[in-house]
């Protein structure tokens, strides 16, 4: 079989365990169709482990995928001065406190301003497993959601921390402002999650999904909303938001899972003026990787690292502290 060259070779994490070959695709390469893509399945020049595969299978814990086609006419990502908080740094690998509001890597439209701009002005020294519009990417935050970032400096050091997030080896620690208050302190969200089949941008809960488990507990209660500890037990995209919408608590200034109180509940005058102020003052849906914790691969130490929580937030939670004072 002659083959063009190799576009992309890389292995499977965690996030993307249990999802179809072509939707992966998809989404690791913006710039191919679905019809594109579908063309390569079909003649063998998309390779999972070595071999040919369908469209409709499932990926499993890395799992190596290999695409041969010839690269996409797309402009350069050009590196750009945009500033970065380093949290954590050593040869293999660096973590960053992403800023609510940029972008990860260029997609369909964006190709300015992103952290992958960021982080080519920063650092030679990225991995090539995410392909060229993912360097060094070792997993993802949505657009509007902050916190620690995870970027691998070397394909081999990629490798070994996607086998780890894979393996559920990267305990993971979130936080949010979500509407309303859970009826208990403490809880499991226990529903499988899978991609809309109405809108492929969104998910839902459904039991032919995949697996998905988040931990809560309440660190603060506001009467009008409560201020959360989550942990991931899995990583599935949207989890977080989609799990507490699901329990009817949905994450506040979430513009896609229903960011508002629950009908029905009971509020004061007070509680309505400050459920207004609040939603006056939030510009994005209040969620942030709070905390990443993994035994380092090459060190053989327990690394900890942690995001301050962002100005936004932490005005929030201030003006939540305030109204709710006797």
């Amino acid at each position: 079989m002659n083959l063009e060259p190799v576009k992309i070779v890389k292995p499977c994490t965690g996030e993307e365990v249990g999802k179809r070959l072509d939707l992966f695709l998809l989404e690791q390469l913006p710039e191919f169709s679905r019809t594109k893509i579908a063309g390569l399945i079909k003649n063998g020049k998309i390779l999972v482990n070595g071999q040919t595969s369908k469209a409709s299978y499932h990926l499993r814990a890395a799992d190596t995928i290999a695409v041969f086609a010839a690269p996409q006419p797309t402009s350069p990502i050009q590196p750009e001065n945009i500033p970065l908080e380093i949290l954590y740094e050593d040869e293999y690998l660096l973590a960053i406190n992403k800023k609510p509001g940029i972008v990860v890597h260029p997609g369909a439209g964006v190709r300015q301003g992103t952290l992958v701009s960021a982080l080519l002005h920063y650092t030679d020294q990225l991995s090539s497993l995410g392909g060229r519009e993912r360097p060094g990417l070792v997993h993802r935050l949505d657009k509007n959601t902050s916190g620690v970032l995870i970027v691998a400096k070397s394909d081999e050091v990629h490798w070994k921390m996607s086998r780890l997030f894979a393996e559920r080896k990267v305990f993971k620690q979130y936080r949010a402002i979500v509407y309303g208050v859970p009826e208990s302190a403490e809880g499991l969200i226990d529903a499988p999650l899978r991609r809309s089949q109405r809108n492929r941008q969104i998910f839902t809960v459904d039991e032919q999904g995949r697996p998905a488990r988040t931990r809560f507990t309440v660190l603060k209660d506001y009467r009008i909303m409560a201020y959360l500890v989550l942990v991931l037990e899995t990583g599935r995209t949207h989890q977080a938001r989609v799990h507490l919408q699901s329990i009817g608590h949905p994450v506040v200034g979430d513009p896609v899972y229903g960011g508002k109180l629950r009908k029905g509940s009971a509020v004061s005058a007070k509680d309505v003026a400050l459920l207004k102020k609040v939603q006056s003052e939030v510009q994005r849906q209040l969620l942030h990787a709070y905390l990443v914790r993994f035994r380092h691969p090459f060190l053989d130490e327990e690394i900890e690292i942690i995001a301050p929580l962002p100005d936004d937030f932490t005005r929030i939670l201030n003006i939540l502290e305030m109204g709710i004072e006797p």
